[in-house]
């Protein structure tokens, strides 16, 4: 992108940058300006850079800026939407601000815009393809917000379990911005006084939209109509069930027929017979009755007769009893699979699917009981939550080739609409990435409930973004508007209820592909539509194939054109090297090529002991498909006196690359000029460990997002500590603040400082830890060294000068990060390990990522 950027400049674009990239662009003669990519939740506590730094969240705000290229690190099914990067992005789309995030289109398109520059005085416009809105590389489908019909939220009277706030934001998660509440809440929605009651705890707590059914009683048949211009239907219990509304007499059955204005719907919770007298009830008064969750073959089968002989009959089914059956319920134990309707045998749940065309809606019966209630076994309530597992089990069936895109809008917007009679929410949809494939968990982020009977089931299918209303309600697991923004849908114009929609050949998963399938209902026998062949290609085996970027040899080839030969110190790497490095390093945190190495071997020379650095080059390089072979000083030749050039001439010959550590100060580069292969210095004596001072650096960046502006605080035996030499002199290629914090005797040599002065830093000398840890953006611990004093009396006077304690750290900035490359002695208590600024372990894994760049580079030259 450099050339790129230079040709922005050049026609007098006012550039803009993150603080790391700005450094880059800087060093290469680029006239841009460094900004902070800081949100409220994630600014430095007391830091330098919020008050010295402009925030370009601002800038975006106040449009400022018109054009925004900014390229993820990942493809978007594994771009973690907490990255400031991800929140830019998605801040741009928000505001209609131009973003680019693709390399090869933001080359192409500045170097259309220096076309355009140049030829700007003849007048000459392109001819542009306005009939093009965009193109993207995955499948997201815009659908309208989905109407789930039958939600129990709890409230009034149960709020342990759930309530409008966690019910509401659960639906905006699972892409439903409107629910039909029901009535069997305690007190029960039977009167004038407890609606009231009912609309006040949603008019306070809702998130989404929502209408409130009513309960039918055994004594309420005549007063219930004066509520019905308010209520979203009438619901009637007529089998057992979570509720004290259940009618057994049905003389109140007919009293309530009677009675209910046909303006409105009657919902009926009915099994078997039951069911069949309802039906029998809605001829006899030539009125629509709604089935709620159907889940028998009987049931079924018997309302596609009613259907065929054009009695008003609508149904409902459930994702439970589509996904689960009874044979599930070994598995889930006794309480766990308790649910009304019973989840029903294999042969009832395949009646379901092939009668698909007669199922009417979708509806989760989201039943939410606390972990503690379903586990009490035998007693446990019936229920099971299901608001924010629905869609992504509806499409996995699609890409199953079970349903469309059209049979979910069909039974979860379409039909809703029209057999409830409801009012359109205006300029509301969902955004759902069709190719996003996820594990669900133990429990959702949203519902009290706490458990979910689908936990460790994969799914494909995620929604990202809803829009209620004009509002941006909820984008990427985030609820964006307030408690009480959801509104009664009874409030909106109702118009009449009408008959379901019924398609003879459903239309495409997406309308604009012009696309169409129809997919076989059979279990045994379903195949994937053509569309989604084209939207998300799934190789044999049946496994749904998510791409994912990782290092391309393209990557590695470019990194490695620029780090060649022997890695001996710190101070040989460039501002750009590292930059490449460590973006390689990056993606290889993510996702590698296994092969990138193969047939390549790593020979480690150990002459000290070694647990990260040996460990990690071993790991690094045998997760890129490579071998490693190992020499030591005890079980080698080195104990019959053979000299260490000799034993590297012997090592070259065996491996591509050789790894060294030795005692002795100067032995890499010893060892290097008889090296016919390339030579990692991985420590040698009190000399360099430049490998570690890489990996010290990388830590910082990926934990804080940049290195620039840091104070750095370096803490213990700096005299002997080879680790703190290479990251002092690596530091040099930013912008920081050095602070040394150490015993007299063991201060920073001279030679280290006077190369950081040279280069321009600001380095201090502190007399405590107590003093430098409030200006500390890193702090860097590092033990005393026993093996480097002459004798045991010379290191007991200097061991645990410096131990750093919870109390201690009461003094520091809340984003402060602590390093130390390890083996710890007493220098860092172990009380401070659970304190969420403590990277020291993650820093040892970074550096496996690290060397893992490192060897591709080195190795794709050797």
């Amino acid at each position: 992108m450099l050339e790129s950027v230079r040709l922005l400049a050049k026609m007098g674009f006012k550039l803009f940058a993150s603080l790391g990239t700005a450094d880059f662009y800087a060093d290469s003669g680029v006239k841009i300006t460094a900004v902070d990519w800081l949100f409220d939740d994630s600014s430095f506590d007391d830091g330098k850079q919020q008050s010295t730094q402009n925030n370009i969240v601002d800038y975006l705000c106040n449009r400022e800026i018109d054009l925004v290229i900014n390229l993820p690190f990942r493809a978007h099914q594994l771009s973690s939407s907490n990255t400031h990067g991800y929140r830019i992005r998605q801040l741009c789309v928000e505001l209609c601000i131009p973003l680019v995030t693709d390399v090869k289109c933001a080359k192409m398109l500045v170097k259309a815009m220096m076309y355009m520059y140049k030829n700007g005085n003849r007048g000459f416009l392109p001819v542009v393809k306005t009939q093009v809105d965009c193109h993207t590389s995955h499948s997201m489908v815009r659908l309208p917000g989905l109407i789930d019909v039958h939600v129990h939220v709890r409230e009034p009277g149960a709020t342990h379990k759930e309530d409008f706030c966690s019910c509401t934001s659960a639906a905006l998660s699972g892409g439903v911005t409107l629910i039909g509440a029901m009535p069997n809440t305690n007190p029960p929605i039977t009167n004038q006084k407890h609606l009231k009651i009912a609309q006040k705890c949603a008019m306070d707590g809702a998130y989404c939209d929502y209408g409130l059914f009513v309960g039918a009683a055994v004594d309420n048949a005549q007063m219930l109509p004066n509520l019905s211009k308010q209520a979203f239907a009438l619901k009637m219990y007529l089998n057992e069930t979570f509720t004290s509304l259940r009618l057994d007499s049905m003389e109140t059955w007919m009293e309530h027929f009677k009675h209910w204005p046909k303006s409105r719907l009657i919902c009926c919770h009915a099994e078997g017979r039951t069911m069949a007298a309802v039906i029998l009830l809605s001829q006899l008064y030539n009125r629509p009755v709604h089935i709620c969750h159907v889940a028998r073959k009987e049931e079924i089968l018997l309302i596609r007769e009613a259907k065929l002989k054009g009695l008003l009959v609508t149904c409902e089914v459930c994702p439970h009893h589509l996904f689960l059956c009874h044979d599930d319920t070994v598995g889930m134990g006794t309480g766990w699979s308790e649910v009304r309707p019973h989840l029903c045998s294999r042969d009832d749940q395949d009646a379901l699917w092939d009668n698909l065309d007669y199922i009417d809606c979708f509806a989760t019966d989201h039943a939410p009981h606390t972990v503690d209630e379903k586990g009490s076994g035998e007693k446990a309530p019936p229920g099971f939550p299901g608001l924010e597992t629905m869609l992504p089990l509806l499409l996995t069936a699609v890409h199953e080739g079970r349903l469309t895109i059209e049979d979910i809008k069909l039974r979860l917007y379409d039909n809703p609409m029209k057999i409830f009679g409801l009012a359109a929410q205006p300029d509301t949809y969902i955004d759902v990435d069709l190719d996003e494939s996820w594990l669900i968990p133990t429990a959702m982020p949203f519902s009290k409930a706490g458990w979910t009977p689908f936990a460790g089931r994969r799914v494909i299918g995620q929604v990202k973004r809803v829009v209620l209303r004009g509002e941006v309600a909820y984008v990427d697991g985030k609820v964006l508007v307030d408690p009480g923004f959801g509104k009664d849908i009874r409030s909106f114009p109702t118009p009449p209820c009408t008959p379901p929609i019924r398609r003879e050949k459903p239309v495409s998963i997406q309308e604009a592909s012009k696309v169409s399938s129809q997919p076989s209902r059979s279990r045994q026998n379903s195949e994937r539509s053509d569309a989604h062949r084209l939207l998300s290609p799934t190789p044999s085996g049946g496994t749904p194939f998510t791409p994912r970027q990782t290092a391309s040899p393209f990557q590695v080839q470019v990194l490695a054109n620029q780090i060649t030969g022997h890695i001996l110190t710190s101070t040989q790497f460039s501002k750009e090297q590292l930059y490449k490095l460590f973006n390689v390093a990056h993606l290889m945190k993510h996702d590698v090529d296994g092969n990138l190495l193969k047939g390549k071997i790593l020979g480690l020379m150990f002459y000290e002991p070694s647990t990260r650095t040996s460990g990690s080059f071993a790991a690094a390089m045998q997760r890129l498909g490579g071998g490693v072979i190992t020499m030591n000083k005890e079980s080698s030749s080195v104990q019959k006196g053979e000299s260490l050039e000799d034993s590297v001439r012997m090592m070259c010959s065996y491996c591509d690359a050789v790894v060294l550590r030795h005692p002795q100060f100067g032995s890499a580069e010893l060892a290097s000029q008889v090296a016919a292969k390339p030579l990692i210095n991985a420590g040698d004596g009190t000399g360099e460990h430049p490998t570690q001072a890489l990996l010290d650096v990388f830590t910082i960046r990926e934990e804080i997002g940049t290195v620039n502006g840091l104070v750095v605080t370096m803490v213990g035996d700096l005299k002997h500590g080879r680790t703190v030499h290479s990251l002092a002199r690596l530091l040099t290629r930013y912008k920081v603040q050095l602070i040394y914090v150490s015993p007299p005797s063991l201060s920073m040599p001279q030679d280290v400082m006077d190369y950081v002065k040279e280069a321009g830093l600001s380095q201090e000398v502190y007399p405590s830890l107590e003093e430098a840890i409030p200006v500390t953006d890193v702090l860097y611990m590092t033990r005393i060294q026993q093996e480097r004093f002459s004798s045991a009396e010379e290191y007991d006077k200097m061991k645990g000068c410096y131990i750093l304690t919870p109390k201690l750290l009461t003094l520091a900035k809340s984003r402060m990060i602590i390093m130390h490359p390890l083996p710890r002695v007493n220098e860092i208590s172990v009380e401070v390990d659970g304190d969420q600024r403590a990277v020291y372990f993650r820093q040892a894994e970074y550096g496996m990522y690290l060397r893992m760049a490192l060897l591709a580079s080195v190795l794709d030259k050797a």
